[in-house]
């Protein structure tokens, strides 16, 4: 399978034994930092390095920031709404009959404005504004939680990111070795380049989820190592009718750029309480693979769901089917001598029918490019490192492998067939370079069916 799957990190699939049966079709673990302190981040990466070890599987962790979201406080414990239910909400700590905001929306708002909770099932319609106090009609049914997101239509209510929390959050992930970074409410090139800078050399995944971001999508792509089309706030934005435009576009930018894009956001949303999807899910499943993307992202289907494993086994499915009609012809010019070379092994691949193109790589880069070109031979990136195994996570076609110590070109093609052979590939090339020189790709080398 080419296509790679993130599975959000939650109490349906804490225990042992479930998440041992998700490591076995996801390749990237993402741990939603809306709602997890540094405390409860670390007894959750002890459990997921201790199941992962088991199972024999590397795992990549993204740690998605807060960003600058409009969020309920903290409640003691859930409402339930009716509709035409009366409410009051209010900035601060909760008081007597008010429910807790964390951010002071009162300027932006006026009768008649509409306020969305969590992904848009429960709408409140503000009816009057009073002394700081939000009087809100509930138009549907639905529940209240501690941290929900609240969006509201076209509300430019948010500063720029990153906050002072995405800082402190992102420089705690570092430290603990987390291999990517998710971006809330990226709305140029300049937030990236802030987070950069505060924090030091991270992988960032811009995730698209504001009007502005569409209107810099370009340049917000080529500062950016990676995208993410955030459809439920996407939708808040544009209007829901529009996501899917939206979504042709990020993706279309992240093909221009080579950089690997992320689709989101209900994806088998039926799940969380069904054990089979709907037919627009797994059509929307393989509209995304079609359509072009490297990854696909499930968030309360495997955090909260009740059929976690099978919304897994679903999306890896049918991903897979989508792969066989996926057209692999892409646009790509080689902006550089190792990029001409990698576009070489994927002409000579796709002509001659290559099973494999194995790429020893100290930094990942050449991969990285070649997933880029979609050829339809697997990719197999070979590293002493494991944080470079990690990063390949998010890229299209491309697996991972372990290989030992070499000092000269001879050695490392040894060590290659014998990778080759434990996995029965008699057809293969090796797109390579100096050994352990970061950026020397110079070199092709075929092997045949006796190779």
């Amino acid at each position: 399978m080419k296509t790679k799957i993130i599975a959000t990190y939650g109490p349906s699939i804490a225990q042992r034994d479930v998440l041992s049966k998700i490591l076995k079709h996801v390749d990237v673990l993402r741990l939603n930092f809306s709602h997890q302190d540094e405390k409860a981040v670390q007894e959750t990466l002890d459990n997921i390095t201790s199941v992962a070890k088991s199972s024999g599987k590397e795992i990549a962790l993204m740690a998605d920031l807060p960003g600058p979201k409009i969020r309920l406080g903290m409640l003691k414990e859930p409402i339930k709404v009716a509709k035409g239910d009366i409410l009051t909400l209010r900035y601060g700590k909760q008081a007597q009959g008010k429910v807790p905001l964390d951010f002071d929306i009162c300027p932006y708002l006026r009768k008649g404005s509409v306020l969305y909770v969590g992904d848009g099932y429960l709408s409140l319609e503000v009816e009057r504004l009073r002394e700081g106090d939000i009087v809100c009609r509930s138009t549907g049914n639905g529940m209240l939680s501690a941290r929900k997101g609240i969006s509201i239509r076209n509300g430019e209510v948010t500063a720029a990111p990153p906050t002072e929390q995405d800082i402190r959050l992102a420089r705690f992930a570092k430290e603990n070795g987390f291999d990517y970074i998710a971006m809330s409410f990226v709305m140029s090139a300049q937030n990236i380049r802030e987070m950069r800078s505060r924090v030091g050399d991270c992988y960032i995944i811009s995730k698209i989820e504001r009007a502005q971001a569409m209107a810099n999508i370009d340049e917000i792509a080529l500062e950016s190592d990676a995208l993410m089309v955030a459809r439920g706030d996407l939708a808040f934005e544009v209007g829901v009718e529009m996501v899917p435009t939206m979504q042709a576009r990020i993706v279309r930018a992240a093909l221009r750029f080579h950089r690997p894009v992320i689709v989101a956001t209900q994806m088998l949303v039926s799940m969380v309480n069904n054990p089979m999807p709907t037919r627009a899910e797994v059509s929307d499943i393989s509209s995304a693979v079609l359509g072009g993307a490297d990854c696909l992202m499930l968030s309360e289907e495997t955090a909260v769901g009740k059929y976690p494993v099978e919304a897994v086994q679903t999306m890896a499915t049918t991903a897979r089917n989508a792969e066989e009609q996926a057209a692999q012809d892409v646009s790509f010019t080689p902006t550089s001598a190792q990029e001409g070379i990698a576009y070489a092994a994927k002409e000579l691949a796709d002509s001659y029918n290559t099973d494999c193109i194995f790429v020893p790589t100290e930094s990942g880069r050449t991969a990285m490019s070649l997933s880029a070109m979609r050829p339809r031979s697997s990719i197999m990136a070979l590293s002493r490192h494991a944080g470079v195994r990690r990063k390949l996570a998010l890229y299209y076609g491309v697996r991972v492998g372990e290989i030992g110590d070499y000092d000269s070109s001879d050695r490392m093609f040894g060590l290659v067939a014998e990778i080759a052979k434990r996995n029965g590939i008699k057809k293969y090339m090796v797109l390579s370079g100096t050994p352990h020189k970061i950026g020397s790709t110079d070199t092709l080398k075929y092997f045949g069916s006796n190779g």
